[in-house]
């Protein structure tokens, strides 16, 4: 099973109709397009990505599929944005999704980066509800990548010595692949 796939059962799992929930990193708008799924015409999404490319694609994904939720589809740096989020969201998110790295197709010199992915991180924490779920895809194999999946890894035990419950999902392969991390709170 792919990655994206057992992201997706996870958020089957956790979201429901009329939640609010967060994409940090929009892309191409595939997890923007579950959740919108999910939570439905009473639901609220906020989508996020540095790069207008991404927002664009997005927002046509979602148009194409006529999703009927609340949306927010915001351009600019995750843990900015994830930041400004927190007064009127804190502790009401259902569920955050992260794909780090950059926007496949797209120039690979604009990619999350472990400072900025830790802030967001933190954010996120702050942002989600007592029983809301955070999921991280972290892309090991592109230049910076196993720099910023090793921040997540150390953030995540961090919480894990703190009481969260982590999960971690790393495929087989021979070459160096994505890694899932699951967050909840205790």
């Amino acid at each position: 099973m792919h990655l994206t796939e057992l992201a997706h059962q996870y958020l089957d799992q956790h979201l429901g109709v009329g939640h609010l929930a967060v994409d940090a990193t929009a892309g191409n708008g595939h997890d923007c397009l579950k959740m919108a799924q999910i939570i439905g015409d009473t639901g609220k999404l906020i989508g996020i990505d540095l790069q207008v490319a991404a927002i664009e694609a997005t927002r046509h994904r979602l148009n194409e599929a006529k999703v009927t939720c609340e949306l927010s589809l915001i351009e600019g740096d995750h843990a900015d944005v994830l930041k400004s989020l927190i007064p009127a969201h804190a502790n009401a998110v259902q569920a955050i999704t992260f794909n780090l790295g950059y926007l496949p197709g797209s120039d690979k010199s604009i990619q999350t980066t472990p400072a900025t992915t830790q802030l967001a991180l933190d954010c996120a924490q702050t942002l989600l509800a007592p029983v809301g779920i955070l999921l991280v895809t972290a892309y090991r194999g592109h230049p910076g990548g196993l720099e910023e999946a090793e921040c997540v890894a150390q953030w995540m035990r961090k919480q894990e010595q703190l009481g969260a419950k982590i999960e971690c999902h790393e495929p087989t392969a021979n070459r160096t692949p994505p890694i899932l991390w699951i967050y909840q709170a205790a």
